[in-house]
C-alpha cells in the first residue's frame, strides 16, 4: 500500500461554549487506506467529520489535502471529497435515479455517471423504484452512490453502519473494501471495535476530545490473543491458568478472568486447562484494539 499521506490533521480544536469537543487533534491519513476514527458517542468523531465537510466553520488548527491547506483551497479541494454524513435524505416519492438526477443538476455534476454509481453500490436493479420502497440499508447505499457521483478521491463516511441489520453491515463493509481496491481513500468514523478490525487498515482513537497517534492494523500483532472466560468460581481457575507459562492474567473478579495467551486458545483447550470440575459460562476473544481505547 502507498504510504504517502493524503490527509493531515494538525492541532484541530473545537469548543462549544465551555465544552472542549476536540483538543489539538493531530494525525495523518495514508493514501488509499481505510482509516477509522474510533470513539464512543460524544468523543468528538462527528464534530471532526462535520469540520471536514464544512458544516462547522469556526475551529482551530489546520487540515491539509495533499499538502494544500483545505481552508485556503476549499472550492478546488472539496470536490475531491465525497460525503455521507449522518443519514441521507431523499425525495421519497421519486425514484432513486430521479433523486440522483436532481442532485447532479443542483451540484453541477455530470449525470452520465449515474448508471455507473448505481452499479457500484449494487442498486442497478432498483434504480427506477421509489425511494420510499427502500430499506434503511439501501438508502445508505444510495447516499454512498450520491457521494460517488463526482468520482471523489476521498470518501468521508460518518458511522455508515449505524442502524443497519447484519446483512446491511456486511453489504456496506464489502462495498467499502471494493472502493478501496478501486484506489479511493476511505475515512470512516465508528464506535464499534470489531468494525475497525474488520475493514480498516489504519485507525486513531478519540476519547473526550483527545486522540492517539495513527495505528497500522497490519502492525498490530495477530498474536495479540486476549481472552475472557466466565466461570462459577475463579479461585481454582486462576490457579490452573497461572500454572501455564504461556498465559498471563490481565484482570479478574469473582466470576470473570481476562488473560493473554501466547499460544492458540479455543473452547476445547480452555476446558482442558480448567478441568472438568470448572463450569464455563462464557468464553470469548477480546478485541485486539481494546488496549487502545483508553487514550
Amino acid at each position: 500500500m502507498n504510504n504517502k499521506n493524503i490527509l493531515s490533521f494538525k492541532d484541530i480544536s473545537k469548543k462549544f461554549g465551555s465544552l472542549i469537543a476536540l483538543n489539538k487533534i493531530s494525525f495523518e491519513v495514508p493514501e488509499n487506506s481505510i482509516y477509522g476514527i474510533l470513539g464512543a458517542n460524544g468523543s468528538g468523531k462527528s464534530t471532526l467529520m462535520r469540520i471536514l465537510a464544512g458544516l462547522i466553520n469556526s475551529w482551530e488548527g489546520k487540515i491539509e489535502f495533499k499538502d494544500k491547506h483545505v481552508a485556503c483551497h476549499s472550492n478546488s479541494i472539496i470536490s475531491k471529497f465525497g460525503f455521507l454524513i449522518e443519514s441521507p435524505t431523499f425525495y421519497e416519492f421519486l425514484s432513486a435515479k430521479q433523486n440522483l438526477e436532481i442532485f447532479s443538476r443542483i451540484s453541477n455534476v455530470d449525470s452520465s455517471q449515474i448508471d455507473s454509481v448505481f452499479n457500484t453500490v449494487n442498486l442497478s436493479n432498483r434504480s427506477q423504484d421509489l425511494v420510499k420502497t427502500y430499506s434503511y440499508g439501501m438508502k445508505q447505499r444510495l447516499g454512498l452512490a450520491q457521494a460517488l457521483l463526482h468520482d471523489p478521491e476521498v470518501l468521508i463516511l460518518d458511522e455508515p453502519n449505524n442502524g443497519l441489520d447484519p446483512k446491511g453491515i456486511k453489504d456496506m463493509s464489502k462495498l467499502i473494501r471494493q472502493l478501496q481496491k478501486q484506489g479511493k481513500t476511505i475515512f470512516i468514523s465508528t464506535h464499534i471495535l470489531n468494525e475497525v478490525e474488520d475493514i480498516c487498515t489504519h485507525f486513531t482513537v478519540l476519547n473526550k476530545g483527545n486522540n492517539i497517534p495513527t495505528q497500522d492494523l497490519a502492525k498490530i500483532s495477530s498474536n495479540h490473543n486476549l481472552f475472557t472466560v466466565e466461570v462459577d468460581n475463579t479461585k481454582d481457575a486462576l490457579i490452573r491458568l497461572k500454572n501455564k507459562s504461556f498465559i498471563t492474567i490481565n484482570e479478574h473478579n469473582s466470576n470473570k478472568i481476562t488473560f493473554h495467551s501466547e499460544a492458540p486458545i479455543n473452547l476445547n483447550n480452555i476446558s482442558d486447562i480448567l478441568g472438568k470440575d470448572t463450569s464455563i459460562k462464557q468464553f470469548y476473544k477480546e478485541s485486539n484494539l481494546i488496549n487502545y481505547f483508553d487514550v
